[in-house]
């Protein structure tokens, strides 16, 4: 039989209500929480790097930015321009590529994950990615 594991229910379960503080797990179960816990950990991570410029902008923080600094309209029009030479980046793509792209950078989704979802391996995943950012930075060069 399998040794039991005390654990803090709201270290598990964050929005968990009762009277209960702790309950016992099998060891299987204590990593398998532990394992989803930390993968859930790594994605987040991820995502949060993904969506961090340069100059330290997070996305989301739109209207922040707004109020703190306003834009030149020469600075307008080079973004604006940098936005369709990007657009037109991303439409050189193949489908595959962009789907790809989009699970990676905006869902977060590990080489590993998109692999398993694609029913194709690991380094297919990673080779069609970095041929894709190799791809789109020939349109900025």
């Amino acid at each position: 039989m399998s040794e039991w594991i005390r654990i803090k229910i709201k270290d598990f379960y964050k929005d968990a209500v009762g009277e209960a503080e702790f309950t016992y797990v099998s060891h299987e179960v204590y990593e398998a929480l532990a394992d989803t816990f930390r993968r859930e950990a790594h994605a987040e991570e991820m995502r949060d790097l993904r969506h961090l410029t340069a100059c330290g902008y997070i996305e989301g923080e739109t209207e922040e930015r707004i109020a703190e600094e306003t834009e030149s309209l020469e600075d307008m029009v080079i973004h604006q321009m940098e936005l369709e030479i990007l657009q037109e980046a991303v439409q050189s793509l193949t489908e595959v590529q962009r789907e790809r792209l989009h699970l990676y950078f905006f869902e977060g989704l590990t080489f590993r994950q998109i692999a398993e979802k694609n029913g194709v391996s690991d380094m297919s995943v990673r080779e069609s990615v970095e041929a894709s950012l190799k791809k789109i930075k020939k349109f900025f060069n």
